[in-house]
């Protein structure tokens, strides 16, 4: 199992967890990773997330 998985995911364990993989140091790549990542930027993009950014910053 990918550690990633089981702790969560973040820029910090993607540089500790993913350079001791050996399907990432093989390849350069990782479906999970790449659908983890694709996950959040389409959270950040969603209209609620923008909503809430929009108010914190005081706009």
């Amino acid at each position: 199992m990918c550690m990633i998985e089981e702790l969560g995911y973040s820029e910090d364990n993607k540089k500790i967890y993913c350079e001791s993989c050996i399907i990432f140091q093989k390849t350069g790549k990782c479906e999970f990773l790449n659908y983890l990542e694709s996950k959040i930027t389409a959270d950040v993009n969603n209209e609620f997330f923008q909503e809430i950014l929009i108010d914190e910053c005081g706009f």
